[in-house]
This record gives C-alpha cells, sequence and structure tokens, in this order.
C-alpha cells in the first residue's frame, strides 16, 4: 500500500472513531422570525453524562415518564409532565448504550460487553450476559425476547427473563468501519438487523434462521474509506416497510417478509430517517434535509438553510419535523413545504445531545452537560 493512501486511512479511522476533537466550526445561522413559540417545560440535571456519543443514549416515553441510563450506570424514571426525579437506580456499570423497557425491567450495555438487567422497583441487578464485544446501541424486545448487536458483528438473541443465549448471527467486519452498530428491530415474528458491510438482513425470531437478506450498501471506491457502506442510523419499520439507510449513499424500503426492495433513492446519511404516515423525513450526510413519499420514494421537498450542521435524527413533533444540530439549536420544519417555522438553543450554549424523542406536547432530548431538557409549543 502506498504510504499515501496509508495516511488516508489511519486519518480516516481517527476521525471515525471519535479520536479528533477539531472540529469545523459550525456556519451561521439563518436570519429567522419564530413562527411557533417554542419555549423549555423544563430541565433535569442528572448524574453524569451520556457516554462518547450521545447518540447511543436513548429516551423511553411510556406511562407518563421518561427511563434512561446514564454513562455512569444510573437509571432514571423522570415524570414527563415537569421532570421530576420518579425513581433512580445507582449500578455499578459503566453504561455505553441507552434502555430497552418491559415493565419494570431496564435492559442497558455497557464497554465491557456486558447486557444488564436491572429491576427500579427493587434496585436489584436480575442478571448480567457477557458478550462477545462492547454494546453500542440498545437492544430490542418483544415476546420474552431479547435482540442485541455488538461492535464485533455478532447479533445475539437472549431470554429476557434469564440472559440465556438463545441464537446468534455473525457478520464480517470490513477492514474500516463507522464506530457504533445501528439497534435491531423486532417485528412480524423476524429480528431485523443492519451491519457494517451494508448488508440487512431478516432472522426468525425462534430459530434464527435467516428469512432474507439485501445488500444496501454496496462497497465501492479504491480506497477503504471510500468503500464505507456501513448501516448505522435507527431502524424503522411501518406498514409492513423496513426503512434503512447506507452510510455510502442509499436508501431503501423493503417489504418486512421477503426483503423484496420496493423503492430506493440515492441519499448518503449516517443517521436515520423518520416516518410518519405517508411522509418520509431523512438528513443526508451534509445536513439537507429531505423529505418523501414514504410509499415510492418520490421527493416532496427538500430544506438546505441547515447544511453543514451536523444534523441528527430527525423526530415528527405534533405538526413538524424535528432536527437538532451539533450547535445545541432544536429546529421545527413545516411538513408540508419543509421551511424552518422556528428554532430555539436547546441547553446553554453546550453542544447538543444526539437523541430526541416527542411524546403528546413534548419534545424531550439529552445533553451531554448531564441535562435532560423537554421542549414544547
Amino acid at each position: 500500500m502506498r504510504k499515501s493512501s496509508l495516511f488516508i486511512i489511519v486519518c480516516a479511522t481517527l476521525v471515525l472513531q471519535g479520536c479528533s476533537n477539531s472540529r469545523p466550526a459550525l456556519p451561521d445561522l439563518p436570519s429567522l422570525e419564530n413562527k411557533v413559540d417554542l419555549s423549555k417545560s423544563w430541565r433535569s440535571g442528572v448524574d453524569s453524562n451520556f457516554g462518547e456519543s450521545s447518540e447511543r443514549f436513548n429516551l423511553v416515553a411510556e406511562d407518563g415518564s421518561l427511563f434512561f441510563v446514564t454513562d455512569k450506570g444510573t437509571l432514571y424514571e423522570l415524570n414527563q409532565e415537569n421532570g421530576k426525579e420518579k425513581d433512580a437506580f445507582e449500578t455499578t456499570y459503566r453504561a455505553s448504550s441507552g434502555v430497552t423497557r418491559h415493565d419494570d425491567v431496564l435492559y442497558f450495555g455497557t464497554y465491557d460487553a456486558q447486557l444488564v438487567a436491572a429491576s427500579m422497583s427493587s434496585k436489584s441487578i436480575l442478571w448480567e450476559k457477557t458478550l462477545s464485544s462492547e454494546v453500542l446501541s440498545e437492544s430490542a424486545y418483544a415476546a420474552g425476547k431479547l435482540a442485541i448487536q455488538t461492535a464485533d458483528g455478532w447479533l445475539s438473541v437472549l431470554d429476557a427473563n434469564t440472559g440465556d443465549t438463545q441464537w446468534r448471527a455473525k457478520e464480517d467486519l470490513p477492514s474500516l468501519t463507522v464506530r457504533g452498530t445501528s439497534a435491531p428491530i423486532i417485528a412480524n415474528g423476524k429480528v431485523i438487523a443492519g451491519f457494517a458491510d451494508g448488508k440487512l438482513k431478516a432472522y426468525d425470531l425462534q430459530t434464527g434462521s435467516l428469512v432474507w437478506s439485501y445488500e444496501v450498501g454496496k462497497p465501492e471506491g479504491r480506497y477503504e474509506i471510500e468503500r464505507l457502506s456501513d448501516i448505522d442510523g435507527r431502524l424503522i419499520v411501518a406498514n409492513g416497510v423496513v426503512y434503512a439507510v447506507a452510510y455510502n449513499g442509499t436508501l431503501v424500503a423493503l417489504s418486512i417478509e421477503n426483503g423484496r426492495p420496493l423503492w430506493q433513492r440515492s441519499i448518503s446519511s449516517s443517521v436515520g430517517v423518520a416516518v410518519k404516515g405517508e411522509l418520509l423525513v431523512a438528513v443526508d450526510m451534509k445536513s439537507k434535509v429531505i423529505a418523501l413519499n414514504a410509499k415510492n420514494g418520490t421527493e416532496i421537498w427538500e430544506n438546505s438553510d441547515l447544511i453543514e450542521r451536523d444534523l441528527i435524527t430527525p423526530e415528527f413533533f405534533r405538526d413538524y419535523v424535528a432536527v437538532m444540530d451539533r450547535g445545541g439549536y432544536v429546529h421545527l420544519l413545516d411538513l408540508v413545504t419543509g421551511e424552518v417555522a422556528a428554532h430555539r438553543l436547546a441547553d446553554n450554549s453546550v453542544p447538543s445531545g444526539s437523541r430526541m424523542v416527542a411524546k403528546d406536547k413534548q419534545l424531550f432530548l439529552l445533553t451531554p452537560n448531564a441535562n435532560v431538557t423537554a421542549l414544547s409549543y
């Protein structure tokens, strides 16, 4: 290998793994008169932050509460209405990913390759399972089983009550990948997972047998960095369709039953998409926001006002779609036109967290200065 090629790959690896703290300044925000009074409902501090990348940490909004874990391993339950702490459980684990909830139990992964099941009511660890590598995304729960991916390409399905392994599947990793994994999903009796080589696969939940496989991202190019095809963004299942996007530039809609492609578009993204009814919203690698018809993939609108602001996975919020940028601003885009209707600094002029969840009339988000914030209008 020529030295120039090796240099490119080494530099890319450092950037992709988050080892470089130097990031370009964000461009100025476009001038805007807010059409919506987006305001802070509440802000609650917690005991620590949300890991090296808060994209891996999520908020679960259920039963009037917010459930999450910090990188210190403390599990929280906050009141959705006012942000007050309803419960907390401090564990001894270094959490590396967000939580999955079933009844009283919260499941989370660690940097030490563990999946942990914790009871909030009894403040006890029900079980821990040592996996093959660190966990960089939350698990999926259904029918008494958990599906979890690890950084080394393994997909494991465990008994949710005991942590016992039911079956495993392995996908080989390319020589260069984006640090992270997409979270698997369980739907229609299948476990669906995206891998670092650009393949999306569906397995039978009970037996682990392969049902179908589709190559979303096809590695192309002379150098390894050009061949990146990871599926790292959030997978979505809606109305019998699986939506996935690959790093190298393909957004695809597949039948969940047989993996048959219904449509695909040339859109490169490292984050997931949002789907509501017949509207799909994606954010490309340059932070252009694109709305498509979810049934056939035709473009409805696109917005370039926020280019190069490092937008994260969009979230539908009442009459708008919300996106958040690296500067800590939340932006609301009109669902019909794509125009920015409002923006607001989410939290004290610090870089924002990377996960949002909307519930009823509030938008909840994590920020890496140990806060959870709720916005409303």
